[in-house]
């Protein structure tokens, strides 16, 4: 177990969230919307565990829903740079099965495309800003190829992705945002952008089981009990694919820029396999240095996961 201590920021950390929701990106705009520590400027959408319109579709009734109507939201890249899409699968057809009560949204789109509101927003800003990505890098991956003059004002990326020691949910050792646009990672990779990397090795340390749905229980309100009842349909593929509950894949993501404390990481050069037949995906290491390249990423090597449940638990209660 871990003992870090965490420091609070001095003022909100303004960031914009790129996502494909995916029940697990859902719980990740809630808590970005409730914590006292992120100001979210603005949420950007590609595809991925769903078609982009679905995607789009969930952002807006979540963003709605949670009252966070305000937010700007773009939807980004409908197919990866590359290849044609292939969809995720723990989602269900809609991208977010299990929550057929949230309303319809009344809220519209911005009038651009993501990467060009990204752009937008990093202009406007006075300070390099911080990105969380929690889906495919094709929105980010685009933004790098049209807009290499404004990677300086990216302050740095935080991506749900990759994978290097533990069992994936697509062919070991691949995961499914580094799957799905593999192109676009390797964009990202080489572009200079500080990326931190949360995968599988951590994620699938901060899963959903019975301790957990009990305190879930216990925050008898209706935003709690929407997230119960997105987990319990979640956990689906996982318990029947790997035999454990639900990993929280995107909140954790999302949890590094309320508390970095919660994981350690390791800096490595990563490059990801683009024609491997069994390995096409796969991110790849060189912690050892045996390339002779740079590093160009951190990657989380372990977590504190109770105390990433207790902080999930306080934004819910709150």
């Amino acid at each position: 177990m871990m003992t870090m201590t965490a420091t609070a920021p001095a003022r909100p950390t303004p960031i914009i969230l790129d996502c494909d929701p995916g029940h697990d990106d859902a719980i990740a705009l809630v808590m970005a919307h409730r914590s006292k520590a992120i100001d979210l400027l603005g949420v950007t959408v590609t595809c991925g565990n769903a078609e982009l319109d679905k995607c789009v579709s969930n952002t807006l009734r979540i963003l709605e829903f949670i009252g966070a109507g305000d937010v700007p939201v773009a939807a980004g890249c409908y197919r990866p740079l590359a290849r044609p899409l292939v969809l995720g699968t723990a989602d269900g057809p809609s991208g977010l099965e299990g929550s057929p009560y949230l309303p319809m949204a009344t809220k519209t789109l911005e009038p651009m495309h993501a990467v060009d509101f990204i752009a937008k927003t990093l202009r406007e800003q006075d300070e390099p800003l911080r990105i969380v990505a929690t889906g495919p890098l094709c929105n980010i991956g685009l933004f790098v190829l049209k807009y290499p003059e404004l990677l300086p004002k990216i302050k740095d990326v935080t991506w749900m992705g990759g994978v290097f020691y533990r069992k994936s949910e697509i062919i070991t050792p691949t995961e499914f945002n580094a799957f799905c646009d593999p192109e676009a990672l390797k964009i990202v990779l080489d572009s200079g952008i500080k990326l931190t990397m949360v995968g599988l090795d951590v994620t699938m340390q901060v899963l959903v089981e019975e301790p957990q749905y009990a305190e879930f229980r216990k925050i008898d309100t209706e935003l709690g009990r929407v997230v119960n009842d997105w987990l319990l349909f979640y956990e689906k593929l996982h318990r029947n694919s790997m035999g454990v509950g639900g990993a929280l894949h995107d909140p954790l993501a999302l949890a590094l820029i309320i508390d970095p404390t919660l994981v350690r990481t390791r800096p490595a050069h990563i490059g990801v396999d683009l024609a491997g037949t069994y390995a096409f995906g796969a991110t790849v290491a060189d912690f050892w240095k045996e390339r002779g390249l740079p590093d160009n990423a951190d990657i989380c090597t372990e977590v504190d996961s109770d105390r990433f449940f207790e902080l999930l638990y306080s934004l819910l209660r709150d």
